[in-house]
């Protein structure tokens, strides 16, 4: 295991060795008795980080309850109308929406013009774009 295999499983797998898996384990238990100062140096720093992060959890007030009734008061109450054009303009229909769009622009702009297309030339251009198609179902039967 090289040092920068043993940052990418100290990062996936943290700093408990029991925790890993068996050979990566091992081999990570091999490299830190080989006494190289980088593995240990970052074995270190990811347990220093830990028990900060544990310390920051314990440490963290809960809100008081009097804070978050005062938040909750005070947010703006919105009819079910304005909730449900919130849902619909949301980030997950503004693709569809787009779609649509496009394709009611496509539809009228098609719609409006007076010449259509010339036959022949449409046949000509069909047999062009499908004419590798045509050729491979003809070589399958």
């Amino acid at each position: 295991m090289t040092p920068l295999e043993f940052e990418q499983a100290l990062d996936r797998w943290g700093t408990d060795l029991d925790d890993w898996p068996g050979d990566a384990a091992t081999r990570a238990r091999a490299l830190l008795a080989e006494g190289a100062p980088a593995p240990r140096r970052s074995l270190e720093a990811a347990t220093r980080v830990n028990v900060f992060l544990r310390e920051l959890g314990n440490a963290a007030d809960p809100v008081p309850a009097h804070l978050a009734a005062r938040i909750v008061a005070r947010a703006p109450e919105r009819d079910r109308l304005q909730r449900g054009l919130d849902w619909l303009t949301g980030r997950r229909w503004r693709p569809a929406v787009l779609a649509l769009v496009l394709a009611v622009g496509g539809f009228l702009t098609g719609s409006a013009v007076d010449d259509p297309v010339d036959a022949k030339l449409a046949d000509a251009v069909m047999s062009l774009a499908f004419s590798d198609l045509y050729a491979e179902v003809n070589d399958v039967r």
